[in-house]
């Protein structure tokens, strides 16, 4: 019985329209995976030479019909095989598949245009699929993932197999079965249309079972590798399901912590162990995320299996396990570090204490000293024993604002910072200083700053700067400018400035006519969250300072300015 070869080219095209169907699928869900594009490539330009090879009878073109058509069916077997190279992550070499096309046209195009010769041209597409397709199962025999071997040798035996055959196939063409035309139903080129349509499909089952495996090996190692982590963490860690608390998976670490054993935790549901000392905690939690898909740092008080209660830090996240809604969350043991910050602070309580004690002892001392030297100033009348008192007075003084700098230094960083209204800042400021014959303006917005709770002194100082070196200063102005994410809060004067060679030094400790003290505890205070400080005023015309407050660490309170929060 003969079978129409025309038939086959029919079945060849829609097989492969259905391989690129197929491959394309794969790409789009494992779009990871390189290679697979090329397939999709490969399997439509199969489709269209076997399209073309049919219309060879209704399109009277060489071009499209010989050159075209046969071109394409080489041109998607090299696809395929850059496809499979790259799957594998392998490197093609383009030298040698240019070579290959390039000998493929001239040599199709001479036993077309200058030697109208089928069976010629039957022998070199034959010997460049046979080319092809050998390279391709050799590649496959080659580097791979160990996951993926058998059915990547299964493969190559198909495309070896596919290759030996066209090897025979170009030998017959040249001596025992030389071609008339295309759809002449002998022997050979029935096998030939045969072959080419299981290979196709063999082909196509094959890479598709090589991809899943592929996945699923890298799937099973994904999940062990989360057992590890999930099983060594020393954080107790946790998987329970959102809708009622029922435990699917404990770590080791839960058990070392809490003193449950996972046949006294899996199946239970989280109220049943009672591990949460406060239930309203749990909720504030399971709301948040709920709201967000997680929460991060959460401070809870929870109870061991002896109702011994603990300090933990949660952060946890929800995920879909087999279409059900789960929490997995990770606690950390703080309890010693709470300890350990609970007796830090009653250290530095009590260092306080001390430090407070021991200023006012020293300030009594000092208030005595410069008492008996304002006594001895009016008992003494020689000139240079003055002189010498007044130096006394002058070192006292000093004294006096190096214990007060202390007693400042000390309070940087001693409360947590917070959000504060810039504009209550600087009029908080101006009551203290009451600089009655200076026009103050403050242009600032509704603007909050995320600041140490002593940043009031900040604008203090260099108000009480401008006072003390300014030279009759009678303007102060404050202003807020926005630079990118930053915000940059400038005060600005009228008085003498400050000189060039004094810019760099004026926020080191003890540089000033003062004490010195002003501008550096101004610039540590600032330094708590983040917040830079520099003057860039010209001399003789005003200070210029400008206060860097860098994102996060600002925000607005109205909608004249961006809303910038942490």
């Amino acid at each position: 019985m003969e079978i129409d070869i025309r038939t086959l080219a029919i079945v060849l095209v829609i097989i492969s329209l259905l391989q690129s169907i197929a491959f394309l699928f794969q790409y789009l869900t494992n779009k990871t995976y390189r290679g697979i594009s090329w397939w999709v490539q490969g399997s439509s330009c199969a489709a269209a030479g076997y399209l073309l090879l049919l219309l060879r009878d209704a399109i009277p073109n060489a071009l499209i019909t010989i050159i075209l058509a046969n071109t394409l069916l080489v041109t998607g077997l090299l696809c395929i095989y850059i496809g499979i190279t790259r799957f594998l992550d392998q490197r093609e070499n383009r030298r040698v598949i240019g070579a290959i096309v390039a000998l493929f046209l001239a040599a199709f195009l001479y036993f077309t245009y200058a030697s109208n010769d089928i069976t010629e041209r039957t022998a070199i597409i034959s010997v460049a699929i046979a080319i092809i397709s050998l390279w391709t199962g050799l590649s496959l025999l080659g580097e791979k993932p160990r996951s993926i071997t058998t059915s990547a040798h299964a493969v190559a035996v198909v495309f070896l197999a596919y290759g030996s055959f066209f090897v025979f196939r170009a030998v017959a063409a040249l001596t025992i079965a030389p071609v008339n035309t295309v759809f002449t139903p002998t022997l050979v080129q029935t096998a030939t249309f045969l072959a080419s349509l299981i290979q196709g499909i063999l082909m196509t089952v094959g890479l598709i079972i090589m991809v899943n495996q592929r996945l699923n090996a890298e799937m099973s190692e994904a999940k062990e590798e989360f057992e590890l982590i999930f099983n060594t963490s020393p954080d107790a860690a946790l998987i329970t399901r959102l809708d009622d608390g029922t435990i699917v998976n404990i770590n080791e670490g839960f058990t070392a912590i809490t003193g449950f054993t996972r046949d006294e935790s899996v199946g239970k549901t989280i109220v049943d162990l009672n591990v949460w000392k406060n239930s309203a905690d749990r909720q504030n939690m399971i709301n948040e995320l709920q709201e967000k898909g997680f929460c991060e740092n959460f401070e809870v008080t929870f109870l061991r299996k002896d109702v011994s209660g603990f300090s933990g830090l949660v952060s946890a996240k929800t995920i879909v396990l087999q279409g059900i809604v789960h929490i997995i969350s990770v606690t950390r043991d703080i309890s010693e570090r709470k300890q350990a910050e609970d007796a830090l602070h009653l250290a530095n309580k009590k260092l306080t204490m001390l430090n407070s004690i021991t200023r006012h002892d020293i300030l009594n001392q000092l208030m005595g000293l410069r008492t008996f030297l304002e006594l001895s100033k009016e008992e003494v009348t020689d000139a240079v024993a003055l002189e010498y008192i007044r130096k006394e007075e002058e070192v006292a003084e000093a004294i006096q604002w190096q214990i007060e700098f202390t007693r400042d230094y000390q309070d940087i960083g001693a409360q947590a910072p917070k959000w504060q209204i810039l504009a209550d800042i600087i009029d908080s400021a101006t009551q203290q200083l009451k600089p009655l014959e200076v026009k103050i303006a403050v242009k600032v917005n509704r603007v909050e700053i995320f600041a140490d709770p002593l940043v009031g002194k900040v604008f203090y100082n260099l108000m009480e700067n401008s006072l003390r070196h300014g030279n009759h200063v009678t303007s102060m102005d404050f202003s807020v400018q926005e630079t990118g994410d930053s915000l940059t809060v400038i005060y600005c004067d009228d008085g003498a400035g400050i000189a060039a060679e004094d810019k760099k030094r004026i926020f080191l400790k003890g540089f000033g006519k003062h004490t010195g003290l002003g501008l550096f505890l101004s610039k540590e205070i600032l330094s708590m969250t983040g917040i830079t400080i520099l003057e860039n005023g010209e001399p003789g015309k005003g200070v210029r300072f400008e206060i860097i407050v860098p994102k996060g660490m600002w925000r607005a309170a109205d909608t004249g300015m961006n809303a910038n929060r942490p």
